[in-house]
């Protein structure tokens, strides 16, 4: 049974969950990211929401630095101050426990400073649209340099020298070995940084803010408008967040050009598909081409949520999910199937639809604000998968590449215990340990276990949170949301609160709602996955089923016949991806993975985002 939750009841304070043996937690995070006693007074007053989308999981101390801390520091000034929306937009996202929730921030209420904001947000987006071609590869270029900078700081990550050799003369270099590797750890933070406080805000709010303006002035003009229209209206689009799926194509194909596919076929490990590859001209050949498109393009962080965590992997860390993506690609060439996406079909659909809405328009001033709306929504559109790609995917593996080299050098003098300790210490504790580190090897003298019981008690800590049941959702209700992140995200309007409800005997369900995020109506079998990486185990012609979806996951779309998600709104990637490759798609449904079980055979319906079991797995 799905019980809606009732729009009057007024759920338990964020101030009330307390729990017995954690005093003192809150020294895990940033204290910015907390609820603050100081704030209790306003933020009793707020509705909040357990934010699943982006956060699954609890946060370790150096994800909430990596990723929430970030957050909070570039979207709500890009929305504010840069964007200017006309009522503030912005989110507050604080712990509770390890777990992250979320609100909007209170919202202008100021009618003149309102219209006023107003000016300035249209002529920001006049000037992005009229612009966008010439400002948007720059914003590309721009964020391309800085991971190239980050990369390359890996190989100058080393461990202290027993004595500074007679070069340190010679060069002068004026500061230690030590002092060096402090100085590396400050740009590798200041370069991931910049991307991810800086750039990843540049575009997507405003993109957001489009749609929403789009879909709005819709609804107003077209009496009888489908909101599915306007998502294929979107579509077909180059997106370099394809790329990294093309290269595995474009592998793929070149396996079989050389007569290698049989390799594939036999291995079970990439380790032992290079070696084999490695004993024949052919076999060189194509891990040369490997090789060569590795960086950036592979690169890919396999996460739960939308951010990724400390504790998922790339692509290139685990070469087995390439392996599993190759194979299925492999196998469809052999069988004469077309892996390529049907753009053109896309476009002239997006086309034909544009057309006909806007030849209904009786006024010349509707026709050049719909086509003024439609442009720059098509624009930012792209922006918003790349930056998923740049920001939270390369940005973010080459961050914990380089971190996991600074985490061996710490373990190899004693100060942590072992490398993956390191992320149970925020961003300034990190440069706190590399500090004691110089110090120790100047003096001679052993670490202190500082650090190492710090950490332990930590681990503690998150184990104990992990018992615990954070609630969907804390404070008074608020029906209708509007900041554009929540509504595209959380897939909140405000006739639709699904995915705040309540699931009794969740096993008798045959039935649940979503989103239509893309359309169509698809019969198939179920493969449901929790773990991110267990994507390798899709066969083609199944119907995926998984909390979340993220670029990663993009090849699995070639070979699937619709996805099912738990989270997301309409431009969740999954959502875009489904519309891009042409198969239905349900999203936010809150428990598809917990009524749905691998071997089910279900219909998926994209058009009216209803998914219905037909037949229980035996």
């Amino acid at each position: 049974m799905v019980v809606a939750i009732s729009k009057e009841k007024v759920f338990t304070s964020p101030y009330e969950h307390s729990i017995p043996g954690t005093e003192g937690w809150e020294r895990m995070y940033p204290h910015i990211l907390l609820f603050h006693k100081d704030r209790k007074g306003r933020w009793e007053k707020l509705s909040w929401m357990r934010q699943m989308q982006h956060w699954p999981k609890l946060l370790t101390p150096f994800d909430a630095c990596a990723t929430l801390l970030p957050a909070q520091l570039g979207l709500t000034p890009y929305q504010r101050r840069v964007f200017v929306l006309p009522v503030g937009g912005g989110l507050f996202e604080p712990i509770l426990n390890g777990y992250v929730y979320q609100t909007e921030t209170p919202p202008i209420t100021d009618q003149k400073e309102v219209e006023e904001r107003a000016k300035e947000f249209i002529k920001k987006l006049t000037f992005i649209n009229q612009n966008f071609d010439e400002i948007y590869p720059k914003w590309k270029k721009s964020v391309r340099k800085i991971l190239d900078e980050q990369w390359s700081l890996y190989d100058e990550i080393q461990d202290l020298p027993y004595i500074e050799e007679l070069s340190f003369f010679a060069e002068v270099r004026g500061i230690t070995s030590g002092h060096k590797l402090i100085e590396i750890y400050d740009k590798v933070i200041e370069l991931y940084n910049k991307i991810q406080i800086g750039y990843q805000y540049q575009w997507i709010g405003v993109a957001y803010a489009a749609y929403l303006s789009l879909l709005e002035f819709c609804k107003q003009a077209f009496p009888k408008f489908d909101e599915r229209d306007l998502i294929s209206m979107i579509t077909g689009a180059e997106l370099e967040a394809f790329r990294p799926d093309q290269e595995l194509r474009q592998l793929a194909k070149l396996a079989v050009d050389l007569g290698l596919s049989q390799f594939f076929e036999k291995a079970t490990k990439f380790e032992g598909l290079q070696e084999e590859l490695r004993k024949t001209d052919r076999g060189r050949e194509w891990l040369k081409e490997f090789d060569k498109v590795s960086y950036p393009w592979f690169y890919m962080m396999v996460s739960e949520g939308v951010f990724a965590t400390c504790n998922d992997e790339c692509w290139i860390e685990n070469p087995s999910i390439i392996l599993g993506f190759l194979k299925n690609y492999i196998e469809m060439i052999k069988k004469g199937e077309n892996i390529e996406r049907d753009v053109k079909s896309l476009i002239r659909h997006k086309e034909e639809l544009f057309k006909k809405l806007y030849d209904s328009l009786k006024t010349e001033d509707e026709k050049k604000r719909f086509k003024e709306l439609y442009e720059i929504t098509s624009k930012l559109y792209i922006s918003v998968e790349d930056q998923v790609l740049y920001v939270k995917n390369f940005n973010y593996a080459l961050l914990r590449r380089n971190i996991r080299k600074f985490a061996e050098i710490l373990a190899k003098h004693g100060i942590i215990k072992e490398p993956n300790d390191i992320f149970y210490l925020r961003f300034e504790e990190i440069k706190a340990a590399l500090q004691e580190l110089l110090w120790i090897w100047g003096n001679y003298e052993p670490p202190t276990d500082y650090f190492k019981k710090e950490i332990e008690w930590r681990k503690q800590m998150l184990e104990t949170f992990k018992k615990w049941r954070p609630p969907a959702w804390l404070g008074p209700w608020k029906e209708v949301p509007e900041e554009p992140f929540f509504i595209i995200h959380g897939g909140l309007v405000a006739d639709r609160v699904d995915i705040y409800r309540k699931v009794e005997h969740i096993e008798e369900l045959t039935e649940i709602k979503g989103w239509p995020a893309s359309p169509g109506v698809v019969e198939g079998v179920s493969r449901v996955i929790h773990e991110s990486k267990d994507i390798r185990e899709l066969r083609p012609g199944e119907i995926l089923v998984c909390p979340h979806t993220s670029p990663a996951w993009t090849p699995a779309f070639a070979i699937i016949k619709a996805v099912v998600t738990e989270q997301g709104g309409v431009m969740s990637h999954a959502g875009i991806v489904s519309r891009e490759y042409g198969i239905p798609a349900v999203v936010g449904t809150y428990c598809a993975t917990q009524v749905i079980k691998t071997g089910d055979l279900v219909r998926v319906d994209g058009n009216n985002g209803v998914v219905t079991i037909l037949k229980r797995a035996e």
